[in-house]
């Protein structure tokens, strides 16, 4: 495959995604998107869309073309790895200690949720979600897991165990996915009319979600911490991505599970992240400034990344 149809293939990934989140910035300029709605519209996607997406996905899936269970493996251990080492260089090269976690999370929690399945669904279609969501879901229970270690290692506070078990058995996305299983293993059919009731929220998951990603940058914020706002993007979308490729591709991984791989490690950071560095009373500028620097640089990475995969044969 040549170059050009390798550039066409990744525009054709992160092209609709980027005109969607150019049009969030612009509707919330124009105060079609006030703060309350993208409040009120991102709990809706998180508890009500998201889920119905993840769950109708999971039923529909062959799970004779899933991923292998090894990949769900070595995505948990890249991250807790790339966790470790983050950890470690935080510690050595970062005075500030109210910072270091700040830095940790936005380098290694990527919003797979969102924008990763928005990556593989242009990329594989409904197919690639149903395959991606046990691995999005997987690392999302460990992100939300070591986002609360760096986060009290750095900033204090109380968070125990407790706290984090109860969030993830709440969680709509883990109980989407796991209530979904029986159905997709045993081949049980849905009713229509669940299924097309489900299709409609599921259906507004992606462009209601990244318009509201959209309207949620802060560009004005772009000030100060600028030598750790460019370290943690570095991770987030280069180092990160790069390591975990390369090491399933040294491993034998396919075509497709490198290309659902890498597409969800090079999302952005996660807005979740700013959520909670605001809660714990750190510094949320600099958790605001990730968020925004990854989420377009993106839309960069991943158009350059994506082509230089698919001209070698590496997304199935």
């Amino acid at each position: 495959m040549d170059l050009l149809a390798s550039l066409h293939f990744s525009l054709s990934i992160t092209g609709p995604i980027c005109v969607v989140l150019l049009l969030g910035i612009w509707l919330k300029q124009l105060g079609l998107l006030p703060d309350s709605f993208v409040e009120s519209a991102s709990r809706l996607v998180f508890q009500v869309t998201l889920p119905a997406l993840l769950f109708l996905s999971m039923v529909r899936t062959d799970f004779s073309t899933m991923p292998s269970p090894w990949l769900i493996l070595y995505g948990l251990l890249g991250t807790l790895t790339g966790f470790l080492v983050l950890e470690v260089l935080a510690a050595r090269f970062i005075p500030e200690r109210r910072q270091r976690g700040i830095f940790v999370q936005g380098s290694f929690r990527g919003n797979m949720g969102i924008m990763g399945l928005a990556y593989v669904q242009n990329a594989y279609g409904a197919e690639g979600i149903g395959a991606a969501a046990l691995l999005v879901g997987s690392v999302t229970v460990l992100y939300n897991i070591l986002a609360v270690i760096t986060l009290t290692r750095s900033l204090g506070g109380n968070q125990g165990i407790k706290p984090i078990l109860k969030g993830i058995a709440k969680n709509p996305l883990i109980i989407a996915i796991l209530s979904a299983l029986p159905f997709g293993l045993l081949g049980i059919e849905l009713p229509q009319l669940v299924i097309t009731t489900g299709n409609y929220f599921a259906n507004m998951t992606l462009p209601l979600a990244l318009l509201c990603t959209g309207a949620s940058l802060n560009l004005k914020a772009l000030r100060g911490g600028a030598m750790l706002t460019g370290w943690a993007t570095a991770n987030r979308l280069f180092c990160i991505p790069v390591l975990l490729v390369t090491g399933a591709w040294a491993l034998g991984f396919s075509p497709q599970a490198l290309g659902i791989l890498f597409l969800i490690s090079s999302t952005p950071t996660a807005a979740a992240s700013y959520v909670m560095t605001r809660a714990m009373g750190g510094d949320s500028v600099l958790a605001a400034n990730i968020i925004a620097t990854t989420t377009l640089g993106s839309l960069i990475s991943t158009s350059l990344g994506a082509t230089l995969m698919n001209y070698l044969g590496l997304m199935g």
